[in-house]
């Protein structure tokens, strides 16, 4: 496949919000990674993108999020695809009712919510800042409002619900986008955080029941927007909330607090 498009990762792109960003991306001329759980789930993912979009670019990864190992074999994967990255979407996401350990020894929400896409983004760091600069746009949600980083207790053994989980990881979502984007000069890295509305998707229906919700393409525009925009639609830290840019919650931006969680993340991503 030739390089000569920018190449997008979009994780959790097999259906819901992050189906609709790839194929938004795929229209939108860029060369697009579809990544899921399952070689053959993606691969029916493209199978339907490529119906609706003809002309676009794909090709798939498939990787397990809440496994530091499979992680690593996946970003082997990207590599044997492509030399380039210029966007990283960190879209996918679970709500689990139950606490669950993974092998590594971490809470599965957080695992694949947060620490699986902070050890995958910092795996492809390098080809990222090569694109200069490259793009990193960390889905997250307004659950994040209600989130509390749990320092001394990441993994809720004390007090556990799918909520608090959740609220927790979606926070720690946006702090590491503004993390990213203090740690990196714009010209070499642009991040940013995006909650999409409340959108009609699996993981509403598993974590919140008959709620309502837009259609997932609706909720895919501003993330299609920040990853094609040329210039540069917003500056680096931006967060946006449902289309508009706003203020995230002000627990995101406690500096000491997003200090630890960086430090506590890369000990569990064994960075």
């Amino acid at each position: 496949m030739s390089e000569s498009r920018r190449v997008m990762l979009v994780t959790g792109s097999t259906d819901g919000i992050g189906k609709q960003i790839a194929l938004g991306l795929g229209k939108g001329g860029a060369r697009v990674l579809v990544h899921g759980r399952s070689r053959p789930k993606v691969d029916a993912a493209i199978a339907d993108l490529q119906e609706e979009a003809p002309g676009a670019e794909l090709d798939g990864v498939s990787f397990d999020l809440g496994s530091i190992e499979s992680i690593k074999k996946g970003v082997a994967q990207i590599k044997e695809k492509t030399q380039r990255l210029d966007v990283l979407v960190l879209n996918a996401g679970i709500f689990a009712a139950e606490r669950v350990i993974t092998g590594d020894g971490i809470e599965l929400t957080l695992a694949v919510n947060h620490v699986g896409h902070v050890l995958l983004e910092q795996l492809l760091e390098p080809m990222l800042v090569a694109a200069a600069p490259g793009r990193v746009i960390v889905m997250t949600s307004v659950a994040h409002t209600r989130g509390r980083i749990h320092l001394d207790d990441l993994t809720l053994e004390k007090a556990y619900s799918g909520y608090a989980a959740y609220a927790q990881s979606k926070l720690a979502n946006v702090m590491f986008a503004l993390s990213l984007a203090e740690k990196h000069g714009p010209d070499q890295l642009l991040a940013y955080a995006v909650h999409p509305g409340v959108v009609a998707t699996k993981l509403l229906r598993q974590g919140f029941g008959p709620v309502p919700g837009v259609k997932p393409e609706e909720g895919a525009r501003t993330a299609i927007d920040l990853a094609l925009s040329d210039p540069p639609m917003a500056s680096s830290g931006a967060y946006y909330a449902e289309g508009m840019q706003a203020d995230p919650a002000p627990a995101a931006r406690d500096d000491a607090t997003r200090a630890a969680l960086w430090s506590e993340t890369a000990r569990l991503a064994r960075l």
